[in-house]
């Protein structure tokens, strides 16, 4: 797997480290009930954007999470940064507090990134630039 050497100053990162960043795919995120869709989507765009070979993205998600993950999925299918290339389920055995399990069911989309991603990208930040401007 290639890497590039990044410096992330996101609070889960400790501040000036330098964090690899995976530039070829397939990329696996794992969507979360605790975020917006919308972070899952600048996730799988940042993932795309720097890709080198077999941009490829692949979204999990168990329980409530799954209609995050489709959200996600749909507003980069519909505003053009990706096509679905497969989506199935699983049974997956999910490990509780006292060492029961209990099996769940576990969504996998996966996406391609799309033949006009670059122009998607470009209108994107035009549009972002604007309102920017707006506010000033």
């Amino acid at each position: 797997m290639e890497t590039k050497g990044t410096k992330e100053g996101s609070g889960a990162d400790k501040k000036g480290e330098i964090r690899e960043e995976q530039t070829v795919g397939p990329r696996i995120v794992n969507v979360s009930a605790n975020r917006n869709f919308s972070f899952f989507v600048y996730q799988a765009k940042k993932f795309f954007k720097v890709a080198e070979e077999k941009p490829i993205v692949e979204m999990h998600a168990i329980g409530s999470a799954i209609s995050i993950a489709v959200q996600a999925a749909e507003a980069l299918v519909k505003y053009n940064y990706a096509t679905y290339a497969s989506i199935r389920t699983d049974k997956v055995e999910v490990e509780r507090e006292y060492g029961t399990k209990l099996s769940r069911a576990k969504l996998f989309i996966t996406l391609n990134k799309s033949k006009d991603f670059d122009k998607a990208w470009e209108e994107f930040e035009k549009k972002r630039d604007e309102q920017h401007l707006e506010k000033e």
